[in-house]
């Protein structure tokens, strides 16, 4: 690193907020604690590099009130003196950041920010320029560019603001393709002139969630733990979990041998690649991206540590491990609201278990009762989800960023906001169920306007895309009418509703939303559809005859059983299979 360039995270402006005003701007690691309480959010340059810098933040915090903690604390009480206090303990983190201010340097002669010095290729020839490596918004494959934000020139250079942010988001969600050996690489760990990383940084395969509160201060809050894992929330973090800029740094000696985090700070900052940035002036013009750091693959002790997922059962894995919990990620194209149950955990039909983030269930212990209510009912959240879809299991590209959020009352997060949450559930369900048989509605138009039944029907691999058909788009239109009425809904509900009121409420705005559609529907299919046409089964072979009006008797059936309302007669017949 060159002695004449530098650029330290505490002082320097590189984060970008916004404010309570709505304005956007850039802080330091410093301002950023100063400023919390009127700061609204983080809005970096995108919604997984937010994520990746607020696990940083919260490993700062963690470290900084360390010290002023004993074995007599408990860590509910520990939350409950910082909650109460509606301020960050900022001397405290003053303290902290000036005792490390020198492991925050980006270029740092001797132990630079996330990064390994010195780092060289092997061969120590020119490579093509790997900047792009680190930049997020250029990992996308060419012909399905997701991100805008950057092309050409745009990805030849960065500010040293913008490089501290990629690199950070590098560590936490890099790519699983492999990279060039560096100076000093072990040649067993060189196969076939390539150095393989062993998948993407440690919160790609995760699905990404995080509490936001009304200003940066309760965010932070709302998403530390001071535990020391999740079978263990009475005992405090351990004093060895530390972040990557209070150990060692790394080196190209120390190889790529697996090891585990011993607790979120170093989780959190874990570096699952080997870089180093090379500045020219004020910018950052190329970087040396090599694999790094391999974490053990250990779903079981992941899950002691890992808060912010929500974790999927799966039983019988093999002879040995009876039950075994992997990460569930956000479903592609899927409203968050849908996958209400990795908020709220349960068991969804056809599903295995699922158990909600830690930090969820933090917080409504924190919302109980017999923690004093520390949150208050009548405050309200957000519950963020973030992350990648990555083109392959190798984890090569990315074709999907998911980025959402809905609001809920604390109340839900709380053990007596559970009738409405099981109410939630249940609505989820049987408007999903009510939205796929107007897709089957759209399809027996078509199918009775002389369509093809097997297109209709047909479903796409599990590698493809879902097909255009009438369904599906009907399916997709239907869902994106109901999906703002139903977000409030959701965020309605808190301590005075009535859960049968809110049941039928919701039925009857879902009903009128769903006929609406389905009268635009019968209304272009045509005359064809009123005479209409062969129904075929898969052989080719003639199963039925589909109308309108067929067509229309079954969808009426199938929301009187999925959304009945008290007009509904007692006896209809359910939907034929």
């Amino acid at each position: 690193m060159s002695q004449n360039v530098s650029f330290n995270l505490v002082d320097e402006p590189w984060i970008c907020v916004r404010d309570l005003g709505g304005a956007t701007r850039e802080v330091s690691l410093l301002e950023l604690f100063e400023q919390a309480s009127s700061i609204k959010c983080l809005a970096n340059d995108l919604p997984t590099q937010d994520f990746a810098i607020l696990r940083v933040l919260l490993a700062v915090l963690q470290r900084a009130i360390s010290p002023t903690l004993d074995d007599d604390d408990v860590p509910a009480e520990v939350w409950g003196r910082l909650w109460r206090a509606h301020e960050l303990p900022i001397d405290q983190i003053h303290e902290y950041l000036d005792e490390w201010h020198h492991r925050f340097d980006l270029f740092d002669e001797e132990q630079p920010f996330m990064q390994v010095v010195g780092l060289r290729w092997k061969d120590n020839e020119k490579k093509e320029n790997n900047l792009y490596r680190i930049i997020g918004d250029s990992w996308s494959r060419e012909d399905k560019r997701l991100f805008l934000q950057r092309a050409g020139s745009g990805l030849a250079r960065l500010t040293f603001a913008e490089a501290a942010r990629w690199l950070v988001h590098l560590q936490a969600f890099a790519l699983g393709i492999p990279g060039q050996p560096v100076l000093g690489e072990k040649a067993e760990s060189i196969k076939g002139g390539k150095v393989y990383p062993g998948g993407p940084g440690p919160d790609g395969l995760l699905g990404c969630m995080y509490l936001e509160g009304d200003s940066l201060t309760d965010t932070l809050l709302l998403n530390f733990l001071p535990t020391a894992s999740r079978s263990d929330e009475d005992c405090l973090f351990l004093e060895d979990d530390k972040p990557c800029w209070e150990v060692n740094p790394l080196l190209v000696s120390d190889g790529h041998e697996e090891s585990f985090p011993r607790g979120r700070a170093e989780l959190f900052t874990w570096q699952s690649r080997w870089v180093r940035l090379i500045p020219c002036e004020r910018n950052v013009i190329d970087a040396i991206v090599s694999a790094g750091r391999k974490m053990e693959k250990s779903n079981q002790r992941l899950r002691q540590i890992e808060s912010m997922t929500a974790w999927k059962e799966r039983v019988g894995a093999s002879r040995t491990s009876g039950i075994e919990f992997l990460p569930r990620k956000h479903e592609r194209d899927q409203a968050m609201w849908r996958g209400i149950i990795s908020i709220f955990g349960g068991a969804a039909e056809q599903e295995s278990r699922i158990v909600p983030p830690e930090v969820i269930s933090w917080v409504k212990r924190m919302s109980g009762r017999s923690s004093g209510s520390l949150l208050r009912w009548s405050d309200y959240v957000n519950v963020h989800a973030v992350g990648f879809e990555y083109v392959d299991a190798k984890c090569g590209a990315v074709t999907v960023v998911f980025d959402d959020k809905v609001e809920l009352s604390a109340y839900l997060l709380s053990d007596k906001g559970e009738d409405l949450v099981n109410l939630a559930k249940e609505l989820v369900t049987s408007t999903s169920k009510a939205v796929f048989a107007l897709g089957c509605f759209a399809a027996n138009l078509r199918i009775a306007s002389g369509g093809s039944a097997e297109r209709e029907y047909q479903k796409a691999k599990p590698d493809e895309k879902p097909k255009e058909t009438a369904k599906e788009k009907a399916s997709a239109r239907a869902f994106f009418e109901i999906d703002s009425p139903f977000r409030q809904w959701l965020a309605a509900l808190n301590e005075t509703s009535n859960a049968e009121v809110e049941r039928r409420r919701w039925r009857r705005t879902a009903r009128v939303i769903i006929k609406a559609h389905a009268d635009v529907l019968l209304r272009e299919a045509g005359p064809e559809a009123i005479v209409g046409a062969p129904a075929q089964n898969e052989k080719g072979e003639t199963a039925d005859w589909m109308t309108a009006s067929k067509a229309e008797a079954k969808l009426n059936a199938a929301l009187k059983k999925y959304l009945p309302l008290e007009e509904d007669e007692p006896n209809d017949k359910e939907v034929q299979a």
